[in-house]
């Protein structure tokens, strides 16, 4: 996916490079509205969608503070899109990382827990879709790799020698092709 980033955008990718790991793309930068319910007129959020997880800074007291929270994909279960007049909001479902059961802003600015899930708040339209949609083509990703069968094991040399004499004691094969096919093998090692 290329991405195209804003100035602004990657000025806010500066400042969560230090959280990255190696090899890490950011795919998306959506930050809070200062207006709309949600946001925050000082200092709004900004939600990273990368290829891994999703990163929301909450920058506190002018910028002086942050707050990070980390959703990774794998222990996301569902995430919906809730569309308003002038924003959307985005709901994260992953168990165990919010608490089922509490209604509260434990989040920061812009983003609450509600029902075991995180919502977040005062996103313009376009980036809520977008994150929605990129979300959900790495969560289906991650689905698929876990079902695809793991390939299996190249035998080793010496399972390879203990089939070939098993082949020798049945008659198989001769004297001559058992020393033929273990020469080649033991040249592997």
């Amino acid at each position: 996916m290329s991405t195209q980033f804003t100035r602004e955008e990657l000025e806010e990718i500066e400042k969560i490079r230090h959280l990255l790991e190696p090899g890490e793309q950011v795919l998306v930068v959506a930050r809070q509205s200062r207006f709309w319910p949600g946001g925050s007129l000082t200092t709004p959020n900004t939600i990273f969608v990368t290829d891994r997880r999703i990163i929301i800074r909450n920058p506190m007291l002018l910028g002086l503070r942050e707050e990070i929270t980390i959703i990774p994909y794998d222990q996301i279960t569902a995430i919906e899109l809730e569309k308003g007049v002038f924003t959307s909001e985005v709901r994260v479902v992953a168990p165990g990382l919010f608490p089922v059961g509490v209604t509260e802003d434990i989040l920061g600015g812009g983003i609450r827990v509600e029902g075991g899930a995180a919502v977040i708040q005062a996103i313009p339209k376009d980036k809520a879709e977008l994150i929605v949609k990129v979300v959900k083509e790495r969560m289906e990703a991650i689905r698929a790799a876990r079902a695809a069968p793991a390939p299996a094991p190249a035998p080793s040399p010496l399972d390879e020698l203990k089939k070939l004499k098993e082949l020798l004691d049945m008659g198989a094969i001769t004297k001559e092709e058992y020393e033929e096919a273990k020469k080649k093998i033991l040249a592997k090692l």
